[in-house]
């Protein structure tokens, strides 16, 4: 048997690389970075643990385990990036500002009128003070 064929052996039936794999790599690519500046045991450790775990994860046969340990990082990293596409919307609207109601805590959209104005929250039906400086 040539290495190639033991290889391909080897490999079937494992996890393989996924998206959390990456996210792994490149946190401890930039923690290995930082590291280089701050010069830290317990970094470099930090460093080796997470390589661990994700060459550890590249070759598990687990794929059960592993699909759901990426599914939960996928999610996170999709809420991660909604958070700031919504944060970059609203700062690029100049003719609105977002205020959260003190009562149930809902997001509104005011118009950007300078002054101090009484709105109520379609939410919860109460009013409350506002106040746009620009």
């Amino acid at each position: 048997m040539n290495f190639r064929y033991r290889l391909i052996r080897f490999l079937s039936g494992r996890y393989g690389p996924d998206t959390l794999f990456y996210v792994l790599f490149a946190a401890s690519a930039v923690l290995a970075l930082i590291n280089i500046i701050v010069r830290s045991l317990v970094l470099q450790i930090t460093v080796y643990l997470i390589v661990a775990f994700a060459i550890f994860r590249v070759f598990s046969r687990n794929y059960q385990a592993r699909s759901r340990e990426n599914r939960v990082a996928e999610a996170c990293l999709r809420k991660a990036k909604n958070r700031i596409n919504l944060r970059r919307q609203r700062k690029a609207d100049f003719t609105h500002i977002y205020k959260k109601c003190p009562y149930c805590r809902a997001v509104l959209r005011l118009p950007r009128k300078k002054g101090k104005h009484t709105t109520v929250c379609p939410k919860c039906g109460k009013s409350f003070g506002v106040r746009v400086y620009r």
